[in-house]
């Protein structure tokens, strides 16, 4: 399955941990510095990308992810002047509080509804379970969403959006090292089991003589498990990689393993995100040198149209 190839893609970093004025540009990678923005941007415990698509005179665009909070997700909508009821569609990458918390306060803000692109079991109750407690359960709430503008499709199978975004359906478990995180926990019929994440999904862009760029929210199957299902599924080059990795969980050896996994696929770029971990990615810097960037709240990397 292949969506239709674009001729230029744009991904702006809406939130992130990270926030840095004086990374430098490079390549595909601009970045953001002080005054630069409407107001100040801001950085937390969330992950949300604005996805922007050119074809042939024709524009599309998806918001991947909400962020964890209304506050700072609007915030940096308004800082890099991208106006709520511009946004043609969203697409939720799994059901944790830090990737759906910003979408009921984005409903409110806009005057239209918004198609929200769902796996249907995101709506279970999550929480994770550490030596420290429980933490959660997280619940993202059908009823109060859809009251607030968001009207839920849910998918479960691998999916093309309006032509350019190809949404991966339930991620294969292929790897020996990627393995279900102990931690996650997921509540079904009042019984609190392992969370395998089949919610969990990827989205894929096509850029025309480039490849695919697969985009991962948290990468709880596994960041090599998905860009191998994206891959087997449009059988195309990847050319970027990016999203949290979920790395600091693993091994140091897992992670190695990891790193080789997705060099398998010779990305262009590699972008971590989010949950990587500041070891582990100080650890894919050093085997990627270049072709890795550090994500960063405002920054645009752009494919296609010259770059």
């Amino acid at each position: 399955m292949k969506p239709k190839a674009v001729d230029k893609m744009k991904i702006t970093i809406l939130v992130d941990n990270y926030y840095d004025v004086l990374l430098p540009s490079h390549g595909p990678v601009k970045r953001v510095g002080p005054g630069q923005t409407k107001k100040p941007l801001m950085a937390g415990h969330g992950y949300a990308l604005f996805v922007e698509v050119w074809e042939d005179g024709k524009y599309a665009n998806m918001l991947v992810d909400s962020s964890h909070s209304p506050v700072v997700l609007l915030n940096n909508l308004e800082a890099l002047d991208i106006d709520v009821d511009s946004i043609e569609g969203a697409f939720l990458t799994h059901g944790h509080f830090d990737h759906f918390g910003g979408f009921a306060g984005l409903a409110e803000r806009r005057g239209k509804p918004l198609s929200l692109y769902v796996h249907p079991d995101a709506f279970y109750p999550k929480l994770v379970v550490t030596p420290a407690g429980k933490k959660g359960p997280w619940t993202f709430d059908r009823k109060v969403h859809e009251e607030k503008g968001i009207i839920f499709v849910e998918e479960r199978l691998p999916t093309v959006v309006n032509n350019y975004f190809l949404i991966s359906g339930e991620i294969e478990r292929t790897t020996e090292f990627e393995k279900p995180w102990p931690a996650a926990k997921v509540v079904r019929n009042g019984k609190e089991t392992q969370d395998f994440f089949v919610d969990e999904q990827a989205l894929g862009v096509l850029v025309k003589d480039k490849g695919l760029v697969v985009i991962a929210g948290c990468s709880h199957p596994g960041i090599v498990n998905m860009v191998r299902h994206m891959h087997n599924l449009t059988g195309e080059k990847i050319l970027c990689v990016l999203g949290g990795f979920h790395l600091s969980i693993l091994s140091a050896d897992d992670v190695e393993k990891t790193i080789n996994g997705i060099l398998e696929f010779d990305p262009e770029l590699v972008v971590p995100c989010h949950c990587t971990g500041f070891y582990p990615t100080c650890r894919m810097n050093n085997r990627l040198g270049d072709r890795l960037a550090v994500s960063s709240v405002g920054s645009v990397i752009e494919f296609g149209g010259g770059n």
